[in-house]
């Protein structure tokens, strides 16, 4: 697939999510409100894949916690949030490659630690995560938001880099 892009977005590309989101005008809405708000704080970062100018996924860093205080730990831990690909997409190792974007991102600026809820029935979110690392189960809990859930806290940390220096 030509023309395939993984960045971060704007704050006046957070519309261009919106035929990525299930729910209905009004939870649009109130989504779209909340995570400008978060962006212009610096609360979260949304990285997408675009395709031809349109986005066909998203994932969103969070740096501060929201449902449990141990999603993130300032410049330490992050929580990677609302991994999204449209339908025609999926199957194609497209949020792989989104995740493995931002996990190289985030650790390039120095964090080392990285959490991902997962609701306990995915078992297609909870493969791909897995295979990045994500196993230690940190906590479990359920929340009512958009849709009610309980979901399992996973986290990985940062593959250590090793500096080869001169041993002469």
């Amino acid at each position: 697939m030509d023309n395939i892009f993984f960045k971060k977005i704007t704050i006046n590309e957070i519309y261009k999510l919106k035929s990525l989101f299930p729910g209905t005008e009004e939870v649009w809405k109130n989504y779209r409100i909340g995570r400008l708000n978060q962006l212009k704080k610096g609360n979260i970062d949304v990285c997408v894949i675009e395709y031809n100018g349109k986005f066909v996924g998203e994932l969103t860093i969070n740096y501060v916690s929201h449902d449990l205080p141990t999603e993130t730990i300032p410049y330490k831990r992050v929580y990677l949030e609302t991994l999204r690909l449209s339908k025609e997409y999926q199957g194609k190792g497209l949020g792989q490659r989104l995740v493995k974007f931002a996990l190289d991102d985030l650790e390039n600026r120095g964090y080392c630690e990285f959490t991902i809820g997962v609701e306990d029935s995915n078992e297609i979110a909870k493969h791909i995560y897995f295979k990045y690392g994500f196993t230690n189960i940190i906590d479990k809990v359920h929340v009512e938001q958009y849709k009610p859930c309980d979901y399992t806290l996973y986290m990985r940390t940062a593959k250590k880099k090793i500096k080869v220096g001169n041993t002469m």
